[in-house]
């Protein structure tokens, strides 16, 4: 059930990251990354409990992956 609550919780912030590109300042960003971040940790943790015992590895790749990308889209958006 973490490893969905990472993965859903790290698509939410790219999810929002993509919003705030997209959408420029219209965009709201602090509400966006709470409201995204929350549904999309929800969202994981729900695709775990449906997943099972067999959604340990499938999860596990994709919050590595996930954590990764986000890390390096908040590292380039912070830092240029």
């Amino acid at each position: 059930m973490v490893f969905g609550w990472i993965a859903g919780g790290a698509a939410g912030v790219l999810a929002n990251t993509a919003l705030e590109v997209l959408l420029g300042a219209t965009w709201p960003e602090a509400i966006g990354i709470f409201v995204l971040f929350v549904l999309g940790a929800f969202g994981g943790m729900h695709l775990a409990k449906k997943l099972g015992p067999r959604g340990f590895r499938i999860l596990g790749v994709a919050s590595g992956v996930l954590v990764a990308a986000t890390a390096l889209v908040l590292f380039v958006t912070f830092v240029r």
